[in-house]
């Protein structure tokens, strides 16, 4: 079982000097997602951090939180690190702070999880060949250990659910510990895991 620290250690590896280059950054993908001309979503890009994704600032995160369904290849390599350090609470006082300030808004919190659920179904889908494509091009410029880090961060979240059930609150409710496997969530993250593990030829 994959410790958090580790998880997040491998993470702050793989995707170590990435840059966005010409790719598509969050405040152009916000561009995008408002219908905005091309030169207006040039504009924009120039708000956007290019060179060092640990620099990306959770303000941006917040307001341009749909931009995700709207970046490239580029776009979605460069951006995923800091989707999955701030959902592992990496950045949990920062987000604080903004939050009592009123800067941010903790419903406006990205959820890079419900988004690799998704986006992991379109590719398992055999009869659904348009987004298939499309969606794999999200992954195209991943290379093995920034795939891995994803079926880790999967994982990791499936374990979360699994304690759950192993817990006093779980018991209090009536739960037997096997009731994971048949909860909606938990499935939805095998399901995800399974085909990540696909793509990397993983088989256990």
């Amino acid at each position: 079982m994959i410790k958090k620290e580790e998880l997040i250690r491998g993470i702050n590896e793989a995707f170590k000097n990435i840059k966005l280059e010409e790719g598509i950054g969050l405040w152009e993908a916000q561009g995008h997602d408002d219908r905005l001309t091309a030169k207006e979503c040039k504009k924009l890009r120039a708000k956007d951090e290019t060179n060092d994704w640990t620099k990306i600032s959770l303000i941006d995160l917040y307001v341009c939180n749909s931009s995700i369904t709207f970046f490239d290849a580029k776009g979605m390599l460069f951006h995923m690190p800091k989707y999955l350090l701030v959902s592992l609470d990496v950045y949990k006082e920062e987000e604080k702070k903004l939050i009592e300030k009123g800067m941010i808004e903790e419903f406006y919190k990205p959820d890079i999880t419900d988004h690799l659920i998704a986006i992991t179904k379109h590719l398992s889908d055999e009869n659904d060949n348009q987004n298939k494509k499309f969606y794999e091009e999200y992954f195209s410029l991943f290379n093995h250990k920034q795939l891995m880090c994803l079926v880790k961060f999967i994982e990791y979240r499936m374990n979360e659910v699994r304690d759950y059930y192993k817990s006093d609150k779980a018991k209090e409710f009536g739960l037997l510990s096997n009731a994971v496997l048949y909860d909606k969530y938990f499935i939805q993250l095998y399901e995800a895991s399974i085909c990540l593990k696909q793509k990397l030829k993983i088989n256990n």
